[in-house]
């Protein structure tokens, strides 16, 4: 009993939700469209001028959006990926799904991101093995971005696609850019989770600056 009252009591997540939310989405629910109306447009491209992006995807969860992100990217079943152990599950997942095989690089302990160190080491093992990923899923965790330029350089060297699971750090920056850029990666995407930085009850978003991308994600979507 003494202990009990010694410990404090901390949320895991607070949303703030506004009057003027409320009678946002009062309006949406005695509208027509209930999804993918105007008002999503709107949302998408609210989405893609704060973050840079040429291009920006509503979808009902930070998961459909990493899923969708695999799926375009015109992987093979049995293709290698590369992840981090320390994240959601989807992370992990998303590749899975669609039929490829995975794989863990260790984190930084400073930061908890992916260590560009420990990949480093790991592709040029894997290169001599002839085991080379063709996906790389970085993990922007609690806000804080992973290096994007050292990152970038070993894609260019290695020859492996890279996804950035930003769904920590929506409004975050590196180099001055807006995490979601998507200026050094083929894909980014977000959640609007309610304990995520933004949320939309449920929702997701993808956002990338290849046009053959956004084509592919918006029909996988309808």
């Amino acid at each position: 009993k003494i202990l009990l009252k010694n410990v404090i009591s901390l949320k895991y997540s607070t949303q703030t939700i506004s009057k003027k939310d409320i009678i946002s989405v009062s309006k949406v629910l005695k509208s027509e469209l209930l999804t993918q109306g105007p008002i999503t447009i709107k949302f998408e491209n609210k989405i893609k001028h704060l973050v840079g992006s040429k291009y920006a995807l509503a979808v009902n969860s930070g998961s459909s959006a990493l899923l969708l992100a695999c799926k375009v990217l015109s992987l093979k079943s049995g293709d290698l990926f590369w992840t981090v152990p320390n994240s959601f599950v989807a992370t992990a997942n998303c590749g899975i799904l669609c039929g490829l095989k995975i794989g863990f690089v260790d984190i930084d302990t400073d930061t908890w991101n992916i260590s560009i160190e420990k990949l480093e080491n790991k592709l040029k093992i894997a290169k001599k093995k002839g085991k080379l990923p063709k996906l790389i899923i970085v993990v922007h965790l609690g806000g804080l971005p992973v290096n994007p330029l050292k990152l970038k350089k070993l894609s260019r060297k290695y020859k492996f696609k890279i996804i950035e699971d930003a769904s920590h750090s929506f409004g975050g920056k590196y180099y001055s850019r807006k995490v979601g850029c998507s200026k050094w990666s083929d894909i980014t995407v977000f959640s609007f989770h309610p304990v995520k930085i933004i949320t939309t009850g449920e929702g997701g978003c993808c956002t990338t600056n290849q046009k053959k991308y956004h084509e592919k994600l918006i029909t996988l979507r309808n």
